[in-house]
């Protein structure tokens, strides 16, 4: 990019600013008449100078071309004027300048909004220069970026720079066109007068731009105060964990306090100076009127000065401070924005890579492979040697192994294989091709990379999975183009954006070796079947929603296979393992908020948590004494809590059992349950709604506390009708009520194929009703449905929403899904128990047979076969085995390396999904079993919930 503001602004908007220029420059003609045009109607019309010797009636406007005497001198008449009195000539006149006044508006309405349009262009134009140089930066110097200081240069920073771009050589020409007309005019009409208004405006010029380079130097400060600040909330949001677990949150909130203290001091420093500034600006834009009616009134009253001129004069000075006073913003602006398009640059200062070579023969790759590394040395940003003077090759096909201790080398040299590290000394060839040489994309096509930290975006599994297939540019339709599709084009090309838009077709189908979008669902269902995954994405798919707007004949199949379940349990003799929804009966085996509303909220008005408080539903459970009925058995329940959790610490299993009440809840309910002993009846409403909530709560078959009689069973089923029957149009789109014969949008697929809760108290009940449901849908040919709509999971920023072994292995899958002739894998199953990494390393070694699998995997070095082991220690080569077994005995891996290898990473913590339950990794390895991966169904159910 230009290292100059104004070059990269003129090169990239010539065409634009020259037009808007051309009209800044048609617009002064007419601007010098509307100025003039006062003198007329004052000494013309008002006190009749153009109607002599009392004539009442004069030729107006009359046109008349006028050759030099170089061409004869003769006199043209194009028109003959128009007959017109005194009275009539001025509101001509008058009309005649209120036109020119819309024409100049017009042409300042032309002009500011071409300058906008440009503006907002190069704006575009801007922020994509810039991520472009973010992705040409190498792996080492991206690492030493924050994302949260280059989001907000990206961002907010370049905001001011693109609102300037419209104004950087339109607005001085614009202004100082305008002034200069003005002072011109003024001049014509006295010198003396124009004299003095130029002086001022010259004090204007000079003074306050010197007193402004304080406010400019204040600005640069704030400037970097304020991303300062930004990076260290981005370090704050991503260490909340340690903060968490450190009890650190007042020495943060000291922190960030000192932070916006300093800078709330330089804004208050800049503030100051700026409305000093703008003081004396003001001071002096006013003296001039002062000057023009003492000396010229003075002068009119000598006779060296006609009204009209005095008032032309005035008129025009009305329009000499506003441009001089932007002018010199102008010019502060220029100062402050040419400061932060240079720090800004100076942050993404990275030469453009070159074109680089295409890999020679990638189908030989691909049937063969073949690296060789010479004299490979490599240095952290220190100097201190990581490994030096690595020398080897791999000629053909297999599972070749990068071993050695903690810290050895070989992890340097998996990264520097897979272009993830790109500063070294030596060679590494693929196929006689130096890599370095080789365009990153070429690579890319034959090798994929899996490190101990998957990177994930906020989308779907899906969307993840085949971000690798997204390298194929879609072809773009000739026209005859729709309308709105030919001006996003248009605009592209005019801010240099690409044409391609983000929602047409990039997959490469070919390299996924798949013909369309189905044939790729079925292969990435393969590839986490080959991960262990698959039985995740059948679980969160259970969990999903889908519209049945949007698929009308799927939910009513998935409708239709309610019955084909039910059936399946009658004939295994399960059925009494779900009580199915019943809209006449009540549902023992749900809440009774559940009950109560018999349907899904969409949104928060009829959350559980807030039926007690919203208006309509207090109405309707108030009707026949329902209200009292689950406030009485909201009391009796805080009474048996309070005597069941008297002593109980914080963390207690029966805590979990009894979800509906936290420790934290205990005191609070302990007071409403001694008002209400006491008859203390001053907060009976807040005490009434909190205990109607925890009733709202409750589970018969799950909590056994017998608080539940068949009478108050009828009353909610009773109100449950009301509730439906009465609503609100106003409140009928925030529920979508069960219906036996309709699919409920608002649920998940689970829930709509059972349409009834499992029964609790039966042993096993969840997982003999989840084999049934599963065999239902196979035979009905849904299942492989579910486990796409499990494909649509959103993971959340970063995968938050995953445990750290199914991010793994959605990275994994992402790496096998192109179908690479090499995949290098850095640590990539640290996230995965022991039994499962082997297991997958053993699956992965099948896979690749022909192809080139190189793994370094700290603890798993000798567990399964390798054709080739590359001995490391202390960063240099050590030894090469050649066809090894497995060393360690099956069942048994070592995994005392691999615990080592993740302490020496400074990366390898992972953080846990926010608000998840299932078992940690750690807990997975204790265990040490095939069985450790499985997690239950209601760990899946608040996973998909968070």
């Amino acid at each position: 990019m230009d290292k100059s503001f104004f070059r990269y602004v003129w090169r990239n908007s010539r065409r634009e600013q020259i037009t808007i220029l051309a009209i800044v420059l048609a617009s002064l003609p007419l601007y010098f008449w509307s100025l003039d045009l006062p003198k007329s109607i004052v000494n013309d019309a008002i006190q009749g100078r153009a109607f002599k010797n009392g004539s009442a009636t004069i030729k107006a406007f009359k046109i008349v071309l006028t050759l030099p005497d170089l061409l004869g001198g003769k006199s043209y008449e194009l028109f003959n004027g128009l007959d017109m009195e005194r009275v009539s000539y001025l509101f001509a006149l008058s009309m005649l300048f209120f036109v020119l006044v819309l024409i100049n508006g017009g042409f300042k309405w032309l002009i500011n909004l071409q300058k906008g349009v440009m503006g907002e262009r190069m704006l575009r134009r801007l922020r994509f220069d810039l991520v472009r140089q973010l992705t040409w930066f190498a792996p080492e110097e991206i690492r030493g970026i924050k994302p949260a200081e280059a989001a907000s240069m990206i961002n907010n920073e370049v905001e001011p720079i693109g609102v300037f771009i419209g104004d950087a050589f339109v607005q001085p020409a614009f202004l100082g066109t305008q002034a200069l007309t003005a002072l011109a005019y003024i001049l014509v009409q006295s010198v003396w007068l124009g004299i003095a208004a130029g002086g001022i405006v010259a004090v204007q010029g000079v003074i306050i731009p010197i007193l402004r380079r304080e406010q400019i130097r204040l600005g640069k400060r704030r400037q970097i105060a304020s991303r300062q600040l930004a990076g260290r909330i981005g370090e704050i949001v991503e260490s909340s964990p340690a903060i968490r677990a450190h009890a650190t949150d007042f020495y943060e909130r000291s922190e960030i306090g000192s932070r916006l203290g300093s800078l709330f001091f330089i804004r208050l420093d800049l503030y100051n100076r700026k409305f000093a500034v703008k003081f004396l600006n003001n001071l002096l834009a006013q003296l001039t009127p002062f000057f023009f009616y003492t000396v010229g009134g003075y002068l009119a009253l000598k006779g060296r000065l006609d009204v009209g001129q005095l008032v032309a004069v005035i008129a025009a000075y009305r329009d000499l401070p506003p441009p001089v006073k932007e002018l010199i913003d102008w010019d502060q602006q220029r100062n402050d924005v040419t400061v932060k398009y240079e720090q800004i640059i100076e942050q993404f200062d990275v030469d453009e890579p070159g074109d680089g070579e295409e890999l020679a023969a990638p189908d030989e790759v691909a049937r063969g492979p073949k690296i060789t590394v010479d004299a490979l040395s490599v240095v952290d940003p220190h100097g201190t040697p990581l490994i030096e003077n690595v020398t080897f090759s791999i000629d053909q096909p297999g599972h070749t192994t990068l071993a050695g201790p903690p810290g050895s080398g070989g992890e340097i040299v998996a990264r520097a294989l897979a272009h993830q590290i790109t500063r070294w000394r030596g060679s590494i060839c693929l196929n006689g091709q130096d890599i370095s040489h080789l365009r990153s994309g070429s690579l890319a096509q034959v090798m994929a990379y899996a490190g101990p930290e998957p990177v994930l975006f906020p989308s779907t599994i899906r969307d993840n999975v085949v971000y690798s297939l997204r390298r194929k540019p879609p072809e773009l339709p000739g026209p005859p183009l729709p309308k709105d599709e030919a001006k996003r084009r248009h605009e592209a090309e005019r801010s240099g954006n690409p044409l391609e838009a983000p929602g047409d077709d990039w997959l490469d189908f070919a390299a996924a070796g798949v013909k369309d979008a189905a044939e790729l669902d079925h292969r990435i269902l393969a590839l986490f079947a080959l991960l262990g995954f698959d039985e995740d994405i059948y679980r969160l798919g259970l969990l999903g929603k889908i519209r049945a707007a949007d698929d009308e004949q799927l939910g009513q199949q998935f409708v239709a296979m309610r019955e084909a379940i039910r059936k399946r349990l009658a004939e295994e003799g399960k059925s009494r393992l779900v009580e199915p929804f019943d809209p006449k009966r009540y549902n023992s085996n749900s809440t009774i908020g559940e009950n109560l509303l018999f349907g899904e909220p969409v949104g928060e008005v009829f959350a559980e948590h807030n039926l007690p408080s919203n208006p309509y539903v207090s109405k309707v459970i108030e009707a026949d004494g329902l209200a009292t009925r689950l406030a009485t058995i909201g009391l009796r329940l805080a009474e048996m809590m309070l005597e069941m959790f008297a002593g109980v610490q914080a963390g207690n299993p029966l805590y979990e059992r009894f979800s509906f009440l936290a420790a934290s809840d205990l005191p609070g309910f302990q007071e409403i349950v001694n008002r209400s002993r006491s008859r203390r009846r001053s907060e009976t409403s807040a005490d009434r709604d909190k205990l109607i909530s925890l009733a709202l709560s409750y589970i018969e078959p799950r909590h056994r506390l017998g608080l539940l009689d068949e009478p108050a069973r009828q009353a909610i089923v009773s109100a449950r009708s009301r509730l439906r029957e009465m609503i609100p149009k106003s409140l009928a789109s925030s529920v979508e009520f069960y219906d036996p014969s309709a699919y409920c949008n608002a649920a998940p697929v689970r829930d709509n194929l059972l349409f009834g809760r499992v029964a609790y108290g039966i042993a096993n009940a969840q997982e003999q009703v989840s084999a049934v449901m599963k065999s239902a849908l196979a035979d009905g040919g849904f299942l492989n449905t579910v486990y796409r709509i499990g494909l649509d999971y959103q993971i959340g920023s970063h995968g938050r929403l995953l445990f750290p072994r199914q991010r793994a292995a959605v990275d994994l899958a992402r790496c096998l899904v192109k179908n690479p002739a090499i995949l290098v894998l850095d640590d990539a199953l640290r996230a995965f128990p022991s039994m499962e990494a082997k297991a997958i390393l053993e699956r992965l070694v099948e896979e690749f047979k022909g192809r080139l699998l190189i793994t370094e995997l700290p603890g798993l070095d000798d567990a399964v076969p390798f054709d080739l082991k590359i001995n490391f220690d202390k960063g240099r080569l050590v030894g090469i085995d050649k066809g090894g077994a497995a060393s360690a005995p099956r069942g048994e891996v070592d995994l005392s390396a691999r615990d080592a290898a993740a302490e020496m990473r400074s990366t390898a913590t992972s953080r846990e999904p926010e608000g998840q339950a299932w078992p940690r990794q750690s807990e997975q390895a204790e265990r040490d079993s095939p069985d450790a991966a499985q997690e239950d169904e209601s760990a899946v159910q608040r996973q998909v919930a968070e």
